[in-house]
């Protein structure tokens, strides 16, 4: 399990490419040896991070948590399918007639309730 995201990687590469670019541009170096040398170090940087970041998420890993939430009593919530059923279980279904004087009895029935 690791740590954070792929962001943490590049963001350490790019840190460490600054870095070794400002060291070695004050020696007296080409160019291009200071651009070879500052992407090698990002590259290097980018890869060890994935170990870095699972390392820390082996670390900070604690199985105790999630064997205390195993250990506890399940309790089975009922769902929204069985409180339906046991509700239409416990009330007779009622036929309504598609007669707009039956609909509007039954719309009086309900806001006087």
């Amino acid at each position: 399990m690791m740590l954070g995201n792929i962001l943490w990687n590049f963001w350490f590469a790019l840190g460490s490419f600054s870095v070794y670019f400002l060291w070695m541009f004050q020696k007296s170096n080409s160019p291009f040896d200071i651009l070879i040398g500052s992407f090698i170090c990002s590259l290097v940087v980018f890869v060890a991070m994935f170990g870095v970041r699972y390392l820390i998420g082996y670390i900070l890993f604690t199985p105790e948590e999630n064997e205390n939430i195993n250990s506890e009593e399940k309790i089975d919530f009922p769902t929204n399918e069985n409180h339906l059923n046991s509700q239409n279980k416990k009330t007779p279904k009622k036929e309504i007639s598609d007669s707009p004087e039956e609909i509007a009895k039954v719309v009086r029935t309900l806001m006087s309730e």
